[in-house]
């Protein structure tokens, strides 16, 4: 009975962060692959990885930072397989990918999808956002400026600025490095 117990709560916590995350996971493997089929077939063999490691995986603290990782070691493993053999990966990374990925500044290339993700974002939530993260006022400013308090300010700007990045990942594919910087995004239309 404890047996049929544990394997419901792995498999429950599984089929929870794949609900969470995958999605955004075949974007993102769709940018890398530029090919529909194959980042389907990555995303199912991400899935039985998950699957296969079930008790390692529900012990995990970032669930989605490992699916990302073997998403991307998928991906990498595929090249590998259509790449000739005289061929280094090195060379075939080489040629540019259908995903934004710019080595030195990723940020300046997300301009154009935070301005569109701002519009999407309450009133309150754009202002917070424009003024404190955009336009560089401080805090204390913006507090006194509005009637509030600091600590109130700062929790409203933390609550805008957690909705504005789960807008950023649905809408423009937003993909973090392991330190929590922003490696790549891929255009994704908005939705009205």
């Amino acid at each position: 009975m404890r047996k049929k117990a544990a394997s419901s709560q792995t498999s429950s916590c599984i089929e929870e962060a794949w609900n969470s995350h995958h999605q955004a996971l075949r974007y993102y493997l769709l940018a890398l692959c530029n090919n529909r089929d194959a980042a389907d077939e990555i995303l199912q063999r991400v899935y039985v990885k998950a699957l296969t490691h079930r008790a390692q995986f529900c012990q995990l603290a970032e669930p989605k930072a490992w699916l990302y990782t073997v998403a991307k070691h998928e991906w990498i493993d595929e090249l590998r397989r259509s790449t000739p053999d005289s061929q280094s990966l090195d060379t075939a990374t080489a040629a540019p990918l259908p995903c934004h990925i710019d080595t030195n500044l990723p940020l300046e290339s997300l301009a154009a999808c935070i301005t569109k993700a701002l519009a999407h974002c309450t009133d309150e939530d754009a202002d917070i956002v424009g003024a404190c993260d955009l336009n560089g006022v401080k805090q204390s400013d913006y507090a006194q400026r509005h009637g509030l308090t600091l600590p109130a300010t700062k929790a409203r700007l933390l609550r805008a600025r957690k909705r504005l990045r789960e807008t950023l990942v649905a809408q423009c594919g937003i993909v973090f490095d392991e330190q929590g910087h922003v490696c790549c995004h891929w255009a994704i239309p908005f939705t009205e």
